[in-house]
This record gives C-alpha cells, sequence and structure tokens, in this order.
C-alpha cells in the first residue's frame, strides 16, 4: 500500500499559517478583539495604512461576504438587458410614455433593489433608471440603501449605483423641503435621507476613505455635504476615477440644468463637520500625511482641503483639529521645518504633486505668502524642468501678483531654453497668458523663443508645431523605408498649438506668429488648415480683432482659390467657417469667398462639410436675395432697422449723424415696399425677418 503522504501534509500546514500570519497577529484569535488595530486581510501591500478607529463593541468590519442579497435569476436579468435596450432606443412616443415605463421599471424592481445593485451587468441598466427617475422615485430607492450603505459602497458594482443616486439626488435637495413634496408617499424629503446616510457611514469612515471602491462614493457625499458645485471640472477630477464608465441616458431637452450655484441646507455642514472629524480625529500627522502619497486617500484629502479651504470653510481651518492644521502644524513655514521638508517632497511627486496645487490654489493669502517666499521661490526654476513640479509651478504663476511675476519670469527665463529642447511649452503658455494679464512686459519670452526655434521666414511656425506636411513625410518614408512609420511620422504638437494662440492672443508676441503664416508657402498653409491639430492655430489667426485688421487684409487673400476644397474637409470646414468673421469690415474679401463657394455648389452639397458651410455661408440667401445677403455680410448694424423709433432714440434736439439718417432712409424703403404687397417668397424658411420701426 502507498505510504501518508506526511511530508507533503506538514508542508501544507506549515503554508497555511505562513498565510493565515498575514491576517491575524500572532497571540490572538479572530474572534479576539484587538484594540488599536486593523485586521488586514489578503495581500494588504507596503503603501497600505492602517487607522485607530474605534468601533462600537461586537461590531465587525463589514466585508462583501458578510452580506449576501442573492442572484437575478436568468429571467431577471433578460428583462432589464430589455430595459436597458429600450433607454439606449429611445423610442418612447412621448415623454408620459417613458415616465410610465420607468414607473413600471421601479414596480417590477420593489423588492429586489439590492440584487440588481450587486449585479455585474444589472448595476449600470440601474444606473440609467436612476438618471430617468423622479424625486419621488429616487426617494424610494434612497429609502431601501439605507441600512446597507455601508455593504454598498464597498461593492464593486454597489458603489456606482449609490454614487448615481447620491448625485443625481442632491440636484433636488433645497434649503427646507416642501410639504407637498412628500404628501401621500409616507417617505422623508432628500435632506433627512442624506443626513441618515451620512450617520450611518460615519462610524466606519476611518477605513473608507482609503477603500478602493467606497472612497470614490465618499467623496461624492462630501462633495454634495459641502455645497460645492458638482460639475465644476477641477472638483471632478478628484471625485470621479479616470477608469470610471461613463453612463448617459437620454434626457428631455432643457432637463439638463447646471448646478454651479447650490443651496443645501445647513444641517448639511453639521453632518459634513462629523464626517470630517470622525476621519481624522483618530490620525495623527504622521498617519494624514501618509495619505497625500497614497493612490487612493489623495484625492479624500484634496476634498477635504478644498472644503475646508473653501469660503463656507474657512474659519475650521484656523482651528487647532483642522485637516491642515494637523497636515501643517508649523503654520510659519521656515525652510528647516517639518511642513517645508514635506511640501518639497510633494512637489516632485506624481501623487503628492496634485495636493500642492490645491494648497497653492486655496490656502489664505497670508499662509500661502510664507509658502512662497520660504519654499517655493528659491526652487521655481527647478520646478519648471520637472515633468511634475512643473504643474505646480503653473498654480504658483496664476496665483502670483504684478511684481512677484516679473520676478519669478527672471527665475523661469534662463531654463527657456531647457524647456523648448524638451517641448513642455505648457509652462511658457501659462507665462505668457499671466504677463499679458498682471502686465508684465513678455517680449524677452518671445526673443527666446525666436532664437531657440531658429525662426527663418516661415520655418518658425512648422518647427514650433512640430508640423511636416503630407508630402514631406511620403518623401522621408520613400527615402529611409527601414524607418518605422510611427517615427518617421510625428504628430503636431498639442500643447505647441496652445502656445501658438497664446501667442496671437497678446498683442506683444503676436507678430512672431503673424510674419511666420505669412512667408508660409501656400501649400504648407492649406496643409495646416487641414490638419487637426494646427488648423486651431489657423482660426485664431483669423479671428477678428482691432489689433489684428492689417493682418487680415495680407492673409485672407491666401485663401482664394482654395476655400472649396477646405469647406469638404473635416478640419479644413472649421477654417472656412472663420473665414466668414474674419472678413467683419472687409466684405470685397467676403465676397469674392462667396462666389468661389458658389462655383463649387456641387462637391460642397456632396460632403457633409461642405454643407454645413454653405448653411453657414447663408449661401441659399445669396442665391435667392443677394441684397439681403449682402446687408447680412456687412453686419447687423446695417442690415436691421433699429428696435425703437428714430425720434425717441435721438432725442427732440439732437441732431441726428449720418448713419442714423442712412437707417431712416432704409426703413421708409423697407416700408414702401411692403406696402406695394407681399410675394410669396417672403414666406420661404430662408426669409429674413424685418422690424418695422417707423410707425
Amino acid at each position: 500500500m502507498p505510504r501518508e503522504g506526511k511530508k507533503r501534509g506538514r508542508r501544507q500546514q506549515e503554508k497555511a499559517g505562513k498565510r493565515s500570519a498575514k491576517r491575524l497577529k500572532i497571540g490572538h484569535s479572530r474572534d479576539e478583539e484587538i484594540p488599536s488595530e486593523f485586521v488586514v486581510e489578503g495581500d494588504a501591500g507596503d503603501d497600505f495604512i492602517g487607522f485607530d478607529v474605534q468601533r462600537p463593541p461586537g461590531m465587525q468590519e463589514p466585508t462583501e461576504d458578510t452580506q449576501f442579497h442573492g442572484l437575478l435569476t436568468p429571467e431577471e436579468q433578460e428583462y432589464y438587458a430589455n430595459v436597458n435596450a429600450k433607454i439606449v432606443a429611445n423610442d418612447f412616443d412621448s415623454p408620459e410614455d417613458r415616465a410610465i415605463f420607468i414607473e413600471a421599471v421601479h414596480s417590477e424592481t420593489e423588492g429586489k433593489e439590492m440584487k440588481v445593485a450587486s449585479s455585474q451587468s444589472c448595476s449600470r441598466y440601474l444606473e440609467k433608471i436612476i438618471m430617468l427617475s423622479t424625486p419621488e422615485q429616487m426617494r424610494h430607492l434612497f429609502s431601501k440603501f439605507l441600512g446597507n450603505l455601508t455593504y454598498l459602497v464597498r461593492h464593486r458594482f454597489g458603489s456606482h449605483c449609490c454614487e448615481t443616486l447620491f448625485l443625481q439626488a442632491a440636484r433636488h435637495v433645497e434649503r427646507e423641503p416642501r410639504a407637498e413634496d412628500t404628501a401621500g408617499t409616507g417617505l422623508p424629503s432628500m435632506e433627512p435621507l442624506f443626513l441618515h446616510a451620512a450617520e450611518e457611514l460615519e462610524p466606519n469612515m476611518g477605513f473608507l476613505l482609503t477603500d478602493r471602491f467606497a472612497s470614490h462614493t465618499i467623496r461624492v457625499l462630501l462633495l454634495i455635504l459641502s455645497g460645492l458645485p458638482l460639475d465644476d471640472d477641477s472638483i471632478q477630477a478628484m471625485v470621479a476615477s479616470r477608469k470610471k464608465e461613463k453612463l448617459k441616458a437620454p434626457m428631455e431637452k432643457g432637463t439638463e440644468t447646471s448646478e454651479s450655484k447650490r443651496i443645501v441646507p445647513k444641517t448639511f455642514r453639521n453632518a459634513l463637520d462629523k464626517l470630517i472629524s470622525s476621519a481624522i480625529s483618530a490620525l495623527d500627522t504622521t498617519y494624514l500625511r501618509a495619505l497625500a502619497t497614497h493612490p487612493t486617500g489623495n484625492p479624500v484629502l484634496q476634498l477635504l482641503l478644498r472644503v475646508e479651504l473653501s469660503a463656507s470653510g474657512r474659519n475650521q481651518a484656523a482651528e487647532e483639529d483642522s485637516v491642515l492644521r494637523k497636515l501643517l502644524p508649523d503654520q510659519e513655514l521656515e525652510e528647516d521645518s517639518q511642513s517645508a521638508k514635506f511640501i518639497i517632497g510633494l512637489i516632485y511627486d506624481p501623487t503628492g504633486s496634485h495636493l500642492v496645487e490645491i494648497l497653492v490654489e486655496q490656502l489664505p493669502g497670508k499662509v500661502f505668502k510664507k509658502l512662497y517666499k520660504n519654499v517655493l521661490t528659491p526652487r521655481l526654476g527647478s520646478m519648471s524642468k520637472n515633468d511634475t513640479a512643473s504643474y505646480v509651478a503653473m498654480r504658483i504663476l496664476e496665483r502670483l501678483g504684478k511684481d512677484d511675476l516679473a520676478e519669478a519670469k527672471k527665475l523661469i527665463l534662463a531654463e527657456l531654453p531647457v524647456l523648448i529642447s524638451r517641448r513642455r511649452t505648457g509652462l511658457i503658455r501659462v507665462l505668457i497668458e499671466r504677463c499679458a494679464l498682471r502686465g508684465v512686459d513678455p517680449q524677452d519670452i518671445s526673443d527666446v523663443i525666436k532664437s531657440e526655434y531658429k525662426s527663418d521666414g516661415g520655418e518658425f511656425l512648422p518647427n514650433l508645431l512640430g508640423f511636416r506636411s503630407t508630402e514631406v513625410q511620403e518623401q522621408t518614408q520613400d527615402n529611409d523605408a527601414t524607418k518605422d512609420t510611427e517615427t518617421s511620422t510625428p504628430k503636431t504638437d498639442v500643447h505647441a498649438s496652445l502656445l501658438a494662440q497664446t501667442m496671437l492672443q497678446t498683442p506683444k508676441t503676436c507678430t512672431l506668429v503673424q510674419d511666420s503664416m505669412l512667408a508660409l508657402d501656400t501649400k504648407m498653409l492649406m496643409a495646416m488648415a487641414r490638419d487637426p491639430v494646427s488648423s486651431r492655430v489657423v482660426q485664431c489667426a483669423l479671428s477678428p480683432t482691432e489689433s489684428n485688421m492689417h493682418f487680415r487684409r495680407e492673409f485672407i487673400p491666401r485663401f482664394y482659390g482654395h476655400i472649396g476644397t477646405l469647406s469638404q474637409d473635416l478640419s479644413g470646414s472649421y477654417v472656412a467657417d472663420a473665414l466668414w468673421t474674419a472678413t467683419d469690415r472687409l466684405h470685397f474679401m467676403k465676397e469674392r469667398l462667396a462666389g468661389e463657394l458658389v462655383s463649387n455648389e456641387s462637391q460642397l452639397r456632396e460632403s457633409p462639410f461642405g454643407r454645413n458651410v454653405w448653411k453657414n455661408w447663408a449661401m441659399d440667401l445669396y442665391h435667392r436675395r443677394p441684397g439681403e445677403w449682402r446687408a447680412l455680410a456687412k453686419g447687423p448694424g446695417q442690415s436691421h432697422a433699429p428696435a425703437v423709433p428714430l425720434k425717441e432714440a435721438s432725442g427732440p434736439g439732437r441732431k441726428k449723424t449720418p448713419i442714423e439718417l442712412a437707417r431712416e432712409r432704409h426703413s421708409r424703403k423697407s416700408n414702401s415696399h411692403s406696402m406695394k404687397g407681399s410675394r410669396a417668397s417672403a414666406t420661404s424658411a430662408n426669409a429674413v425677418v424685418r422690424t418695422n420701426a417707423l410707425t
């Protein structure tokens, strides 16, 4: 008989003991309470942060295994899949039909809310259903989630349903709930629902901050309770994950409203203070600083600082137990202090640098001046060259005044050649923008840019953008067939395009780009107008201003004979549209370009982009009523009569100006034509409605 595998069994037991040692401290059993310490399950890694949060006696840390609400049957999964197909198709006869359909779905979901929210596929469908639900339906679903929020926010799929529900319900929160909102439903209004949610999550805030899934929902709840805008891009970057699936449901026109200014009840501020206090009360400065470099904890810490340093939380930020005071106990921020060393370490960290950006943007003026003088100024030059710290330098430039900005420009000016050689033009763009805004002369910046890009005629702009036309790319591929296609055809630099647009909008740097555009070869110019990135520069150059009239007179004729071809291209059609506004006060050029569009009418009507250009140039009006098209092309002041009688506008004792007399003659002429009788053509779709000013 074969022997028993005793050695194999012993070794297996040893391996099992080693695995259990990772999860449980030696000398304790799982059922015993471990004071001031958490039980870490699984492979936590070196970046795990434990939190000394006291839980009530008998309360265990909730896990996904402690609660199970069942699985959906195949028939139920098929039902919700059909619901999703109906919502995506949006083939409802009327909004009332869709409302009835959503109500029927909520009735079918009664009693199965937790199973649907925990389903991998159906949780996505539930999010779309929430987006189309009425406030009463959302209150009903919210009340079903209460009591299970700690489980749901930590669930991989349920956390997304809670996040969507919170965001949609927050749009219906008012300062005081109205009685008619809950009359006859037996459901509380949104305010007590959010307060109950905050109260339920408050005891577990310590470990929810760094939970992989719960942290996103916690950020949303903190954002809603704070009253900060929900649609701000800078705040959304702290709330939503980059990998989050962007689900959209078909909405009615006019239902998507901006929530930039939100009014929240005063009770929300008290609930927010309790949540923040529960999250950081057991954390000292060391643990709180560890959050700054934690991939999940850093966005939460950013939001906490943003809430404290906002207008409504300035008083709280000055308290001893605030997040800011715990994070930076040395308010003087001397160079050798621990707080200064902490910030210096974060500046060059890919994760922690985001927190420094928040501090630079939101710190009070007195604290920021100390931070800038003692910590940031000596390192501004080296920060501008670093890939990570350069973003912090951009935020610093946006905060500086005129005198400090002039000093910072001198520090960065010596590093411009290095930035240009590394094609890090984002910092240069921000520097030019701020100099133009604060009244600092950017001429020395323009001189360095000109010398580094070796501006000779029309070579400056292509060198700046890294642009090469298709013909040049094909020749390069033929001459060196061994090279890879991606390396031989580099893409146009988007950040360089933004820099060129900024230089065009700044009076003291625009001539460098304008002279290069005038010196460009026609083929190169048309190739740039058809490129998705460089065409933005051409559109910006065509934007009319008071100072570029002379440039437009020389630049617009370069497009003669090419507007028909540009109109049939995706990117070139935007340049063709820009030529309409570029020819303001240059009517003879506009008529010349319109004539070329007419000669290419058949090709333009066959192209979807050409049809858009034809419509934007009002070419149908040009065909049928050339006089009205000319009045429209010359501008609204010459194509329409004034909205008030001329006698009232001019006053009884004032002499009329020549333009007012001309408008009066034009109005009388229009009146005389209208008195003779109107024709059928005046009721066409493109007819211009004229208002008779004289009665």
